[in-house]
């Protein structure tokens, strides 16, 4: 029954004249056609920082934010329908990407006590985002208070307080402006300006490895 799935796996069929003919990639294939677009490589980046770092869990306070990139993923046409995986002993890295977008346990999670004052559909650009934020003072201020306790400059990090740093980061986390994306349009420039400002901090880099060491 699977033989008709072999012929097309790992195949990308553009402009078929063939109706119904869907080419279902493997999902190591499909995820390194996602990584080499600029706008589906954004949204791989962008899972671990608003679903958490352990995929066996759904270990984040921004579960609508999670949910949102899922199935933003999910839409790009890699992943369409769905991707495909040898059984998991001869391919357990393939099965845990396949696992990751399609099983991932924040997926399930119907309401969580919803921490996120921010619930979203969808996820926002950084243009967006921003412009949102700057329309409520709260949010303003999480966002300035975060380019102040994690001071940048000449792409070094500055900080004074790692405490106050940390904190104004993990309030960021609430706001619009984390899980972010820039997709390919004219204002792009300005958007990954912003999405690097949120997401590409080194402040936030040094104590995420320090975490990572403990």
């Amino acid at each position: 029954m699977l033989k008709p799935f072999a012929v097309i796996i790992g195949i990308f069929y553009l402009g078929s004249t063939i109706k119904g003919v869907v080419a279902i990639l493997n999902c190591i294939l499909a995820r390194q056609l996602c990584f080499e677009d600029p706008s589906c490589s954004a949204i791989l980046e962008i899972i671990p920082r608003v679903c958490g770092p352990i995929p066996v869990s759904c270990s984040t306070v921004t579960v609508t934010k999670c949910q949102a990139a899922l199935r933003t993923l999910q839409a790009f046409q890699f992943f369409r329908p769905t991707c495909l995986c040898k059984e998991p002993g001869m391919d357990p890295d393939c099965n845990h990407f396949r696992d990751f977008l399609f099983d991932h346990p924040c997926g399930f999670v119907l309401k969580k006590a919803e921490k996120d004052p921010y619930p979203i559909d969808a996820l926002p650009t950084c243009n967006h985002a921003l412009s949102v934020c700057q329309q409520e003072r709260k949010c303003l201020k999480l966002f300035e208070d975060f380019k102040t306790h994690c001071k940048v400059r000449d792409n070094k990090c500055k900080m004074e307080n790692r405490d106050a740093c940390h904190d104004s980061w993990t309030n960021l986390r609430l706001s619009p402006m984390f899980g972010c994306i820039c997709p390919n349009n004219h204002m792009k420039k300005r958007c990954d300006r912003i999405f690097n400002i949120v997401n590409h901090n080194p402040c936030v880099g040094k104590f995420r490895l320090a975490m990572l060491n403990c």
